[in-house]
C-alpha cells in the first residue's frame, strides 16, 4: 500500500509526458480544421431518436425547438475530442505495458467504438443543455466538461478492466548495457533529434536585396499614398496605410504599383509583392504571374480582414488558394468575453517572424486553413490563438460583422490567424487582420516588430534541398534501424529506452534549433532615416491606448492622440517600458505625468543622454498629486510649481435679471521657473519651458522641454484619432506640433 504512491505518481508523469508531446500536434491539427460536417448526418437521426427535431444542410445541424431554430456547428472542441485524445493516450500506454498484442489491439477497437459512441452521446446532451440555458459557454466550460466525462470512465473501468499494476510492471530495467542496446540508445538519440530538428529547424535561406512592391491597383482600402500631415483629419486621415509604407522605407526600397496588372516583366523587379486589402478580382493571368513569381524566390504577403469586409478575402482567396491557404469570411474574439484577443509567442519555439514580437494584439482577425492535405502537411504556423472564438461574417450589416458573437454555429478554441508556407524557392506569408497596420496604431502592441519580422522572412529564398526534408528522412531510416534492432526486446525496456534517450535528445535538439534560429533572423535594426521618439512608461503615469475603444471610457489621462500625432510632423513613436531602453537610438524621450522617483542613476542615465544629444519632453498635470518631476527637474535648474487664480461667482436673481456678484473661488494650475521661455500666459506665466545642454561629443546639443498642464494634450481635451476637430482642438494640435517642431525641427 506505501508502494502505491510513488507508483501512482510515475504512471501520471509518464501519462503527462506522452500527452505533452501529442499536444503541439493536436494544436496543429485542430487549427487547421474545427468542423466535422460529416457527423451532421450521424447525428441528426440519432437526435430525432432522442425527440428532438433535427435536419442538416451544408454541414450545420439546425435544431427546432419552440422558440426558435439554431444553426449548430459540429466541432471537435465541441464534441470533447482533447479530453477524449487524453484518455486514449492514457489507455494505449497502459495496454501495452499490461496486455499482450492480440489483447491489445481488442481493447484498443473497443475504447475507440466506445468512445465515439459517447462523444455522439454526450454532444447531444450539451447541446439539450443549450437549449435550455441558450449559454453557450455549456460546451467549453472546464468543471461541466470534465463531469461529462466522468461516466465514459466508469464506463471503461467496467467494459475494460485492468489487471493490478506491480511494482515491476513498470520498473525500470537494471542498468546492464549490452552493445546492442548501446546502439540502440544512440540509434534512438539520432531518431529524436532528427525528427525534432525536422519540425523546429528554421531554414536561414538566402537573403536577397529586399525590393519592396505595394499593390494600390487593386486595392480602394488601407491607401498609402495621401499623406498623414497636419491638415488632413478625420477616420481616413489614420485608418490608411501611409505610415506603414513610409516607415517600410526606412528600412527597404518601396515602390507602389497604382496602374498595372501583375505580369512576369513587373515582378521581376522585385522581391516582395504585398497584396493588402484588395478590393477587385486579379485576372488568371496575374495569378499566374504571381505564382511564377514566388516560385522562382520571390516572397509574396497576403493581407486579409475580418467577415470578407469589402469582398477582400474572395479577392486574396484567388491567390492564396493556389498556394494552399485559404482566408475565411469570419471574425475572432476572445473566448467567453468577447473581447479583442492578444497573443503571446512561445519563448523558445516561435516561428521566425515572431521572434522578436513580445506581444500582438489583435483587432479582429479573420482565421486561416490549409486547402489540401499537401498544404496542410507544409503549412508553418505564425499564429494560432489560443482561447478564441470564430463567429461567421453576414451580408446583412455594414461591416458583416454579427449582432450576437456567440452562437451555436461559431467555433473556438485554436484558431489559424496567420500562417507561411513555401513554394519553390519562394515563400507565401497569409495575415488575416488588417486594421493592426493602420497609420493610428502602427506603433503598439507588437505591430511594427511583426511587419519587420515578416519582411525579413520573405527576403530569402528556400535553401535546396530542404534541411527539414533530409532530417525527416533520416529519422524515418533510424526508427526502421530501431525496430528491427529491437524487435525481440521487452516492450517496456523499450519504453525506459524512449524516455530517457528520447528526452536527453529533445532537450539537446530543440535549444539548439532555437539559437540556430535566432543567428539566422537576428532582431531588426532600428532605422535611422526617421527621427524616433520614445514615450517611457517606467515613470509616467499616463496611459497611452490607441484603440478606437479607448474613447469610450475615461481618456482624460491617456493620450493616444498625442502619441500618434507625433506622426504628423514625420516622428516615429514606440513605447519604452524602461527609461534604460528610452535612452536607446531615441533622438526625443517623452515622460508624462511622472510619478514613480527618479533615482540617482535615472538621473544619471537621463544627463548623459542629454549631454551626447539627447531630446527629453517632460509634460505634467495639476490632476498628478504624486509627481516625481522636480526630483529630476532641479538637477537643471527647472522647478514646477503651483499658482492660483480666483473667478467671480454670479448670479441672477436680481428683479431685472441681472447678473450680481456673490463671491469668487479659487482654482490651483500649474507654471515653471527657470529655463527659457517657450509658451506664457497673459499674466507672463511659464507654461513651456527649454534648457540647452551642452553637448560633450560633437554633434547637435541635446534639450530639455518642460510642459504644464499635460491634461491639455490628453484624449479627454484633442478628442480620438478619428475625430474631425474643432477650431479649438486644431489649436491644440498646433501647440502639439509647435513643441516637437521647436525640440526636432524639419
Amino acid at each position: 500500500r506505501l508502494q502505491a504512491v510513488p507508483l501512482g505518481i510515475s504512471l501520471a508523469g509518464i501519462l503527462l509526458l506522452l500527452q505533452t508531446m501529442v499536444f503541439p500536434l493536436y494544436v496543429s491539427f485542430v487549427s487547421y480544421g474545427h468542423r466535422l460536417d460529416i457527423l451532421s448526418l450521424v447525428i441528426s437521426p440519432l437526435a430525432n431518436f432522442l425527440g428532438f427535431h433535427t435536419s442538416t444542410n451544408n454541414g450545420l445541424l439546425f435544431v427546432q425547438t419552440i422558440q426558435q431554430t439554431s444553426a449548430v456547428t459540429i466541432t471537435w472542441e465541441k464534441l470533447g475530442f482533447f479530453l477524449t485524445l487524453n484518455l486514449f493516450l492514457g489507455a494505449l500506454f497502459l495496454f501495452v505495458i499490461l496486455f499482450k498484442r492480440r489483447q491489445i489491439l481488442k481493447n484498443t477497437m473497443i475504447f475507440l467504438v466506445a468512445g465515439a459512441l459517447y462523444l455522439l452521446l454526450r454532444f447531444i446532451a450539451i447541446l439539450a443543455l443549450y437549449l435550455t440555458t441558450t449559454e453557450l459557454s455549456v460546451f467549453w466550460d472546464p468543471l461541466l466538461t470534465t463531469l461529462s466525462f466522468l461516466p465514459f470512465c466508469l464506463l471503461l473501468m467496467k467494459i475494460l478492466p485492468l489487471p493490478v499494476i506491480g511494482d515491476l510492471a513498470i520498473q525500470a530495467p537494471a542498468l546492464h548495457l549490452t552493445k546492442k542496446d548501446l546502439v540502440a540508445l544512440i540509434l534512438i538519440i539520432l531518431l529524436v533529434s532528427s525528427l525534432t530538428g525536422a519540425f523546429l529547424y528554421q531554414d536561414p535561406g538566402s537573403k536577397k536585396t529586399g525590393r519592396i512592391l505595394i499593390d494600390e491597383y487593386h486595392s480602394q482600402w488601407e491607401d498609402t499614398l495621401r499623406p498623414l500631415d497636419t491638415e488632413w483629419y478625420g477616420l481616413l486621415s489614420t485608418y490608411n496605410y501611409y505610415s506603414w509604407a513610409h516607415w517600410l522605407k526606412d528600412h527597404y526600397p518601396v515602390e507602389t504599383n497604382i496602374n498595372e496588372t501583375f505580369s512576369a516583366d513587373l515582378l521581376s523587379s522585385y522581391d516582395i509583392l504585398i497584396l493588402k486589402c484588395p478590393t477587385e478580382s486579379y485576372t488568371t493571368q496575374e495569378v499566374q504571374s504571381i505564382k511564377d513569381f514566388v516560385q522562382h524566390g520571390g516572397g509574396l504577403y497576403l493581407i486579409g480582414d475580418h467577415t470578407n469586409v469589402f469582398g477582400m478575402n474572395t479577392f486574396l482567396n484567388q491567390v492564396s488558394e493556389e498556394f494552399g491557404i485559404r482566408f475565411r469570411t469570419d471574425a475572432t474574439y476572445e473566448l467567453g468575453t468577447g473581447d479583442l484577443s492578444t497573443y503571446t509567442p512561445d519563448l523558445y519555439f516561435s516561428h521566425p517572424v515572431m521572434r522578436h514580437v513580445p506581444r500582438f494584439e489583435f483587432m479582429t482577425s479573420c482565421t486561416l486553413e490549409p486547402t489540401s492535405l499537401s498544404a496542410y502537411l507544409r503549412m508553418e504556423n505564425i499564429i494560432i490563438g489560443d482561447r478564441l472564438i470564430s463567429e461567421p461574417g453576414t451580408y446583412s450589416t455594414e461591416n458583416f460583422f454579427r449582432e450576437s458573437i456567440a452562437s451555436p454555429d461559431s467555433e473556438y478554441g485554436y484558431l489559424l490567424q496567420s500562417a507561411a508556407i513555401t513554394y519553390g524557392s519562394g515563400r507565401v506569408v497569409a495575415f488575416t487582420d488588417s486594421t493592426v497596420f493602420s497609420s493610428f496604431c502602427l506603433f503598439t502592441d507588437g505591430y511594427s516588430s511583426f511587419t519587420l519580422g515578416v519582411m525579413d522572412y520573405l527576403n530569402r529564398t528556400n535553401s535546396s534541398p530542404s534541411l527539414n526534408m533530409i532530417l525527416f528522412v533520416l529519422s524515418l531510416v533510424f526508427f526502421i534501424c530501431v525496430a528491427l534492432l529491437l524487435r525481440t526486446t521487452n516492450r517496456l525496456q523499450i519504453l525506459w529506452m524512449f524516455l530517457f534517450a528520447g528526452l536527453l535528445a529533445f532537450y539537446l535538439a530543440a535549444p539548439l534549433c532555437s539559437h540556430l534560429t535566432n543567428l539566422a533572423y537576428p532582431p531588426p535594426m532600428t532605422s535611422t532615416e526617421s527621427p524616433q521618439v520614445y514615450f517611457e512608461q517606467q515613470h509616467s503615469s499616463a496611459n497611452i491606448s490607441v484603440k478606437p475603444t479607448a474613447s469610450l471610457g475615461d481618456n482624460t489621462n491617456n493620450y493616444g492622440t498625442f502619441y500618434v500625432w507625433t506622426q504628423r510632423v514625420g516622428l516615429v513613436p514606440s513605447l519604452a517600458s524602461t527609461l534604460h531602453d528610452a535612452t536607446k537610438n531615441s533622438n526625443l524621450i517623452v515622460i508624462i505625468n511622472p510619478a514613480q522617483p527618479f533615482s540617482e542613476t535615472d538621473i544619471k542615465l537621463l544627463t548623459s543622454y542629454l549631454e551626447t544629444g539627447g531630446h527629453l519632453l517632460l509634460m505634467d498635470s495639476i490632476t498628478n498629486p504624486q509627481s516625481t518631476a522636480n526630483e529630476l527637474l532641479g538637477n537643471f535648474g527647472i522647478w514646477i510649481t503651483t499658482s492660483t487664480a480666483d473667478q467671480v461667482l454670479l448670479s441672477n436673481e436680481s428683479e431685472n435679471g441681472s447678473l450680481i456678484p456673490r463671491g469668487n473661488i479659487t482654482f490651483p494650475y500649474l507654471i515653471i521657473t527657470g529655463g527659457t521661455q517657450l509658451l506664457i500666459n497673459d499674466k507672463n506665466e511659464v507654461y513651456a519651458c527649454s534648457v540647452e545642454i551642452q553637448n560633450i561629443t560633437p554633434g547637435e546639443q541635446g534639450r530639455l522641454i518642460v510642459v504644464v498642464d499635460s491634461s491639455t494634450f490628453s484624449d479627454a481635451q484633442m478628442g480620438g484619432t478619428f475625430v474631425e476637430p474643432t477650431n479649438r482642438q486644431r489649436q491644440l494640435y498646433n501647440t502639439e506640433f509647435f513643441l516637437l517642431n521647436t525640440i526636432l525641427p524639419p
